[in-house]
């Protein structure tokens, strides 16, 4: 049984846009009820589905009336205790099972987890992980992956969906040239693999997000250029020209 077949929130989302909702700690939009309006406007705006961070926000957004229960959540968690330098080095997405429960309990249709067989704080492996989330929790896994070999591992283990997360945020695919979206990534894995492929990561454009369509992407999931202000802003700022001191 494919996972469009056997999970309903992974049929819905096919041909869509998802809505990635997420603010770090310490920005302005960092908040439950922040996140569920960010979640409401692309709602609004035409999104099919949501990324959320957090149990907390999973859960203020899913109890809320104004989101229909046909909208399916991918929920995640980023660990905290894993420093920002350290994360091109180490897992630090849905990292461990008690992640995973978490955002489960509070609402999410589908767990996000870092698929990239960087070590886990609790010592699981990865195939461990969506196995027990499968039997334990009977959710869909959703795979975020940063290299090709990464995601059809993922996918022989059982996960349910395949993303193009983490290409540019690990040690081995990282650049000092931002790279655009994995769109080769993309096209490799949907000859190889029949388990949904989604694009997501530095989806700036329309555009963009049309090729994903045309090379066959199930979905495409969209997160800092409809709702991170600040690094929006950011963009802008870096394009002024540099001027020349007045004579």
């Amino acid at each position: 049984m494919t996972a469009k077949k056997k999970w309903d929130a992974v049929a819905r989302l096919e041909g869509g846009l998802i809505a990635s909702c997420q603010a770090s700690t310490g920005e302005p939009l960092c908040a439950p009820e922040h996140i569920l309006a960010l979640a409401l406007a692309t709602l609004n705006g035409g999104a099919i589905a949501l990324r959320l961070e957090g149990a907390a926000n999973i859960k203020y957004v899913r109890q809320n009336s104004k989101v229909p229960s046909s909208i399916p959540i991918i929920g995640l968690i980023k660990s905290d205790l894993i420093a920002d330098e350290d994360r091109l080095y180490k897992a630090y997405i849905t990292s461990t099972f008690a992640e995973a429960e978490s955002i489960a309990n509070a609402g999410a249709d589908i767990v996000a987890l870092d698929a990239t067989g960087r070590e886990r704080p609790d010592g699981s492996s990865l195939e461990q992980m969506i196995k027990r989330i499968h039997k334990e929790l009977n959710k869909p896994v959703w795979a975020d992956c940063a290299r090709f070999e990464e995601a059809v591992a993922a996918a022989s283990y059982g996960a349910d969906i395949l993303s193009t997360t983490l290409f540019g945020y690990t040690a081995e695919t990282a650049s000092a040239i931002e790279p655009g979206p994995a769109l080769e990534m993309l096209s490799r894995l949907l000859g190889a693999v029949d388990v949904p492929v989604i694009l997501e990561g530095r989806i700036w454009h329309p555009d963009e997000l049309t090729a994903a369509f045309l090379r066959g992407a199930y979905a495409v999931v969209v997160g800092s250029a409809i709702t991170r202000p600040t690094l929006i802003t950011e963009r802008f700022v870096k394009a002024i020209p540099v001027r020349q001191p007045s004579s």
